[in-house]
């Protein structure tokens, strides 16, 4: 009798433990989302944003039609945006919610994850370093898939930890297949998840039987995620421009990749540096062996992904982006939250801690400023300044010069209210109208017949000379230049029919 009391006691304990390991979990999430999603709709959107918004926005047949020409990689998160837009409309709040909740969830995931093996300090120190990893929070304020990828990669980690302890019943090995399919297909390098969680479950002391568990729900995954890496290698045309670029640099990866501020990567790989080492020097001691997983845990996941996607870059094609390996920015909370955690006094790490804190707030902040995305995007102030110029009727043309993801064309379809009953002079064949990402255009030169009816045309430059063929169109049919406005990258300029012109044409 004693025995069972006792035995419900410590199940009622465990209970209690469990229930206010949630609550904290929670309470990450709330405040975490809310730091995300501070300040998100300020800046501009950007070129990535505008592809997202304007997929978003196509009907399902023509949403098909571009994924099976361009952008399969990133099918889901469209399709996933074009149901939250129908909800929550396309503002620059709106479409970014989604990923500041998701900035949240990921740091709520993370804290649960340390807690399988670490101290409350460890946890919370994981998720804090999270949310501040400039990386992350630039994520937070995109429409764009990273922050959910991040969030996929870290739930996923959490599942496999409970079933690896036993905290789950063994079903859910189907659940983390399907969720980690499913997770490929939201972000494609998220297969490398797949290589990690087998590091962990090596690093096990039990670690035959569970990679024998582990073995076919990993199968059923590949199996499942199969078609869209067979789409993503069909068009990895889409990508190839990147061979022209420099696009593996020493500061991209130690820098770029996660830390984005050179004094906050200093701080960052000192850390997990005194991490590693502390890991070295309690090899033997079975009192650090939670720790001594977590760091074996969080070391591959951020070094696995970054050598096979420099290796691939390398060798097959160009596959290395910086941020794309955002999602593997917990491996790197994790390894500095040890090595906080490890400090004693503990007031020493919690100095430490408002350290890290501190050489983020710059990143922080200028992430959320009107310029901040993309070489200082400005589509924001492009459409209030069309939309204080322009009449009802007027035409409007736009730089095609400079690569997709900068045209200023895109400033009508990501703050349209500026462009309300404008004339598209140059449109040929609407984006949603085609298989492409991009409207299809043509040159002023070749559509000269538009102008007829249109007295004053509006053109939107980014680069110095893109609109110079078109504004040589506009002069020889009688427009002359009558304002010129610069913004923080653009030029919006106003030309007006020379009402001498025609008379001068006639006496001739």
């Amino acid at each position: 009798m004693i025995g069972s009391h006792t035995v419900e006691a410590a199940r009622a304990t465990q209970r209690a433990a469990g229930w206010s390991d949630a609550r904290v979990a929670l309470v990450i999430a709330c405040a975490a989302a809310t730091v995300g999603i501070a300040g998100s709709w300020i800046p501009s959107l950007w070129g990535e944003e505008a592809a997202s918004l304007m997929s978003a926005r196509r009907d399902w047949e023509s949403l098909a039609a571009l994924l099976g020409n361009v952008d399969a990689v990133h099918g889901l998160y469209y399709a996933v945006l074009h149901v939250w837009t129908d909800l929550a409309g396309t503002s620059p709040f709106a479409v970014r919610l989604p990923s500041g909740l998701a900035y949240g969830a990921a740091a709520a995931g993370l804290y649960l994850l340390v807690r399988t093996r670490a101290d409350r300090v460890t946890a919370l120190t994981a998720a804090v370093v999270l949310c501040v990893v400039p990386r992350i929070s630039q994520a937070a304020t995109e429409a764009r898939p990273l922050a959910f990828a991040t969030a996929c990669a870290v739930w996923l980690t959490v599942l496999l930890a409970y079933l690896m302890d036993g905290r789950m019943p063994r079903g859910w090995w189907w659940g983390y297949s399907v969720g980690l399919a499913l997770s490929v297909y939201l972000n494609l390098y998220l297969v490398l998840m797949l290589p990690i969680h087998a590091i962990a479950l090596a690093l096990h002391p039990q670690r035959r039987a569970r990679l024998v568990d582990f073995a076919f729900p990993a199968a059923v995954a590949l199996v499942l995620a199969t078609p869209i890496i067979v789409v993503a290698a069909a068009q990895r045309q889409q990508v190839a421009f990147r061979a022209d670029q420099d696009v593996v640099t020493l500061d991209g990866v130690l820098v770029g990749q996660w830390f984005m501020l050179g004094s906050f990567a200093v701080v960052s790989w000192m850390l997990v540096a005194a991490s590693v080492a502390v890991g070295i020097a309690s090899a033997r001691d079975p009192a650090w062996a939670g720790e001594r997983w977590l760091l074996g845990l969080g070391l591959a996941w951020f070094v696995l992904p970054t050598a096979v996607l420099l290796i691939a870059t390398e060798v097959l094609t160009p596959l290395y982006t910086p941020r794309y390996l955002v999602f593997c920015a917990p491996g790197v909370a994790i390894a500095v939250a040890i090595a906080v955690g490890r400090m004693r006094p503990n007031v020493v790490g919690a100095l430490v801690l408002a350290v890290i804190i501190g050489l983020a707030v710059p990143a922080y902040v200028d992430q959320r400023t009107p310029y901040a995305k993309n070489l200082g995007t400005d589509w924001q102030a492009v459409s209030a300044t069309v939309g204080s110029m322009a009449e009802p009727g007027d035409g409007v043309l736009f730089d095609e010069s400079v690569r997709p993801s900068l045209r200023p064309r895109l400033a009508m379809y990501t703050y349209p209210d500026g462009f309300v009953d404008l004339v598209d002079l140059g449109l040929v064949r609407a984006h949603h109208e085609t298989d492409r990402l991009w409207d299809v255009t043509a040159p002023l030169a070749e559509l000269r017949e538009r102008l007829d009816g249109i007295d004053r045309v509006i053109v939107v430059a980014r680069s110095p000379d893109g609109v110079e063929p078109d504004v040589d169109t506009l002069r020889a049919s009688g427009f002359v230049e009558l304002e010129r406005r610069p913004l923080e990258t653009d030029v919006v300029r106003l030309f007006a029919r020379d009402p001498t012109h025609g008379a001068a044409s006639a006496s001739r």
